[in-house]
């Protein structure tokens, strides 16, 4: 399939870009244009009905109020990754979530489409959408569970989580993980920020991480794996087994 007629350029992206891969799929792809925005920490992303969303570079959190409306953390997204799926499912002044950019210089690439159309003529992108949004109720009901676990495990998950990610963009037995601020972090794990950062130092002494906070990597993903597992049921405990 060619994807000349849409290339943005310039995008170290464009082997897996979701975007453009679900683009190709769309009527009248040939007239689509991606159009790139960058944002600062904290800067909230708009996204309606109209467009498609996906992270380009640096990294998003999913932002909610919880029942205190007290805005949470509960969802991250990285290069690759596909946002604002929700608002093309309800009134986008509706959609009980925010996207804010979690670390300087995120970059959205955007695309906009007929939706209407695209539900009409395109099987690929009603598939696409589908096994996205299953994704993320998959990923919801993972969290929810997650976080009624020992505050230890919640952040041994949160570090493989985002192993995970930087693998599976990266191709990279061992990577830096992405600078997420210490206070999205503890938001999104419902830990206070003085246990995250007690947690991180105990991680390092037993060599389990290393590095500052801005250029964190894991140096032993089994022993974080082990302690992840320990709190599973047995028949969920492979699911940590990452692979360099």
């Amino acid at each position: 399939m060619a994807y000349e007629p849409i290339l943005c350029g310039g995008c170290g992206q464009r082997e897996r870009c979701r975007v453009l891969e679900l683009g190709c799929s769309l009527p009248g792809a040939h007239a689509i244009r991606i159009t790139q925005e960058e944002f600062r920490a904290d800067a909230s992303i708009p996204a309606s009905q109209g467009c498609l969303l996906a992270v380009k570079s640096g990294a998003v959190k999913t932002v909610c109020r919880d029942r205190l409306h007290q805005a949470r953390v509960v969802d991250f997204s990285f290069p690759g990754d596909w946002i604002g799926l929700e608002r093309l499912t309800e009134d986008p002044e509706q959609a009980p979530v925010d996207y804010r950019a979690s670390v300087s210089m995120t970059t959205i690439c955007r695309i906009g489409f007929d939706r209407a159309a695209a539900e009409r003529l395109s099987a690929g992108f009603c598939e696409c959408l589908s096994t996205e949004l299953a994704r993320r109720i998959r990923a919801n009901f993972e969290y929810r569970q997650i976080v009624l676990q020992e505050a230890p495990v919640r952040v041994a998950h949160y570090l493989l989580r985002l192993l995970r990610a930087q693998q599976e963009r990266d191709d990279a037995a061992a990577a830096v993980l992405p600078a997420i601020a210490r206070a999205d972090m503890a938001s999104y794990l419902q830990l206070r920020v003085e246990t995250v950062s007690r947690l991180l130092t105990r991680f390092r002494r037993n060599g389990w991480v290393r590095g500052p906070l801005h250029r964190l990597e894991v140096a032993d993903a089994d022993a974080l794996a082990a302690l992840v597992r320990s709190a599973e049921p047995p028949q969920h405990r492979h699911r940590w087994a990452l692979h360099g």
